[in-house]
């Protein structure tokens, strides 16, 4: 079985005031923890980020990681150059604050020879809780101080595709910058500021409240989006464009325990008191049954084989996204076991 091309997901942070309706991490904002790095711990993420098999390293939270900024650029110091770190934020810092954020992440990327996408949160939820607006800000930052390191992207959820799209052209437009809106696919557009393409990428709704509007993408619908996306069937881990193998999607949190995103019900270690290397995960995923199951198989295949069974589909309503539907399954007993072919 072969990986390559591994996502590195690090939440540094539980801390976080905005207080978006669909987050899946609420209940652990109010006694929430944030990151620090032990000496263990940054041999640990050290060895992850520099293998040569990482494709990315993407820092985030179960909150806002502008809580933790400090540990997110110690973090960005520990790679020894040519990587591509991104950093998903609502982006609520005062202008200034944010700046001189920019700043020290350019010049911690620049000076190792990485570099670092800035992922802003451009859905309704978080644009009616922040008040300094870093989007527009953000590109006009770009264009007068041209950091070498930093580049800009934007996310949203799939409900709010006609909301984000007027935002970001009416939010540039109050910068001076005149802004159009190209759809690419059910989950990708792209925004267009004269000869400059900014990716806006489009999630499916986790957990959707019983009053939902109908319009969303359901766990079915959403997978087959990321299919035609990719160009390959869906299966757990990281999908890479044919004919490259995926790769391994690792997830490590503010406490440090590492996960299999996804496979979440199966803690790995942790990166403060066990040594984590790509190799023994990788290991583990092919001698565990079901996690090489998920890893090899289409998803929608392995669902199939759950077809009549109670509750799995009220489960598959509730979670409707396939990187939160094992944690759901593993409630029950047996459910994930008759998932695995014989």
């Amino acid at each position: 079985m072969d990986l390559q091309g591994h996502l590195l997901y690090i939440d540094i942070t539980q801390i976080c005031g905005i207080g978006c309706a669909f987050c899946m991490y609420a209940d652990k904002h109010r006694s929430g923890m944030s990151m620090e790095l032990s000496t263990l711990a940054r041999s640990n993420l050290a060895a992850l980020i520099n293998a040569p098999e990482v494709k990315r390293i993407s820092i985030s939270g179960e909150g806002e990681p502008l809580n933790n900024a400090r540990v997110f650029h110690e973090i960005l110091e520990l790679s020894e150059g040519g990587k591509a770190f991104e950093f998903i934020t609502s982006g609520f810092f005062p202008h200034d604050r944010m700046a001189a954020f920019y700043d020290t992440t350019n010049r911690i990327v620049v000076g190792n020879g990485d570099t670092c996408n800035i992922r802003l949160s451009s859905d309704s939820h978080h644009i009616a809780q922040v008040k300094w607006r870093a989007h527009g800000f953000s590109l006009d930052y770009l264009r007068k101080q041209q950091p070498a390191g930093l580049s800009f992207s934007f996310r949203s959820i799939d409900t709010d595709r006609r909301f984000t799209r007027d935002f970001l052209v009416d939010e540039l437009a109050r910068w001076g910058l005149e802004a159009t809106v190209v759809s690419r696919n059910e989950l990708e557009d792209v925004l267009q500021v004269g000869e400059l393409r900014f990716g806006i990428d489009y999630k499916n709704l986790v957990h959707p409240a019983a009053d939902t509007p109908p319009g969303y993408l359901d766990l079915h619908g959403y997978i087959e989006a990321i299919e035609a996306k990719v160009n390959k069937r869906f299966t757990l881990g990281s999908l890479n464009p044919p004919p490259q193998a995926n790769g391994m999607d690792l997830t490590v949190k503010p406490n440090g325990d590492v996960y299999l995103y996804g496979i979440e019900h199966q803690r790995l270690g942790n990166i403060h008191f066990d040594r984590i290397r790509w190799e023994h995960l990788a290991t583990h995923i092919r001698e565990t049954p079901l996690v090489r199951a998920l890893y090899s198989q289409p998803l929608k295949e392995l669902l199939a084989r759950l077809d009549g069974l109670e509750p799995v589909h009220a489960i598959l309503r509730k979670a409707n996204n396939p990187y939160w539907l094992v944690r759901e399954l593993a409630h029950y007993d047996g459910l994930l076991e008759r998932m695995v072919p014989a």
